[in-house]
């Protein structure tokens, strides 16, 4: 425990605190880009997206640095779990809402990225682990992506958001800043919460992993895709989950093989997590790319989907 506290209230705590922590470091992001004329659509895709992928790089540096297989289950869990959230969870209740666009150039090629991502995950997993190599081919492949979205979108005229942080650049520094900081000490309460209360259910670190601590990492993203798809701004709702959940493989998982050396994958993702993810991104990717677009059955197909996945997790431990 941490100054006495329950583990899950250690993991409650942790949870806010990485929302909190993600949200001041997207917020902070969208104001210094703004001040330097940065395009809105580049500040979607790349600064929001990998903003809100912080919790869970904060979650993954954290478990590596404890060393035991106990905490890199459950970070591992937590990025795979967090993907498949945000595709049947976060992106469903974004459709359901009427984030129900047809597809268009600019998606197909997020949603292409997707597969991309989601195919690296998956050889990783059957491999059994995230190599230091898979990890530099991952970041210099996402980097290539950035670089040509920046060369053929330059001109596109996207909706951007308004961050609620006042003032100007000092401002932003300081919650881009202290974003981090509680990033950090979020990641430091949830990991030790989560292991506690997974020895305390009985339940392995990996399904905390892919339940709590994924739901948990996955809220900076629920906020913004909601709040995009009431605004109307189908695009960034869409597009804000295509380029966390590549974010989340090609730079979180990415950034802990390379710090670490390497991550081992357990075996019991191959059973069933790895699957679901597949074809939930594939699923997607495919109604983008060759069907008529999103749709409101698709989402609540989904949203059914993952609370039998969630249900199927617990009982099955």
């Amino acid at each position: 425990m941490i100054g006495g506290l329950p583990d899950g209230v250690l993991l409650c705590i942790g949870l806010v605190v990485l929302v909190f922590g993600g949200e001041a470091v997207v917020q902070g992001s969208m104001k210094i880009a703004d001040h330097f004329g940065m395009p809105s659509f580049l500040v979607g895709f790349t600064l929001v997206a990998i903003g809100t992928s912080l919790p869970e790089l904060g979650v993954v540096l954290n478990a590596l640095s404890r060393g035991t297989q106990e905490s890199v289950d459950l970070a591992v869990g937590g990025v795979v779990g967090s993907n498949i959230a945000n595709v049947m969870l976060v992106l469903s209740i974004a459709i359901i809402l009427g984030a129900t666009s047809e597809s268009d150039k600019n998606l197909r090629e997020d949603s292409l990225m997707l597969l991309v991502a989601t195919g690296v995950v998956l050889g990783a997993t059957l491999l059994g682990e995230f190599p230091v190599w898979m990890g530099v081919m991952s970041i210099v492949s996402m980097g290539v992506y950035f670089a040509y979205i920046l060369k053929t979108r330059e001109d596109d005229q996207g909706e951007g958001g308004e961050s609620w942080i006042p003032g100007g650049i000092v401002n932003a520094s300081i919650a881009f800043i202290g974003g981090l900081v509680l990033v950090k000490y979020g990641s430091d309460f949830l990991i030790e919460g989560g292991e506690g209360v997974a020895i305390s259910m009985g339940v392995p670190e990996a399904v905390i992993g892919l339940t709590l601590v994924a739901f948990g990492t996955s809220l900076p993203e629920l906020v913004v895709t909601i709040t995009a798809s009431l605004r109307g701004v189908q695009g960034v709702a869409v597009g804000n989950v295509l380029g966390s959940n590549v974010a989340n493989v090609m730079a979180v998982l990415s950034i802990g093989s390379i710090a670490s050396g390497g991550i081992g994958i357990a075996g019991s993702f191959v059973d069933l997590d790895i699957w679901i993810l597949v074809a939930s991104s594939g699923l997607v990717a495919c109604s983008i790319l060759v069907g008529k677009g999103l749709s409101r059955p698709l989402g609540g197909l989904m949203l059914v989907g993952y609370a039998a996945y969630i249900i199927r997790l617990f009982v099955g431990s």
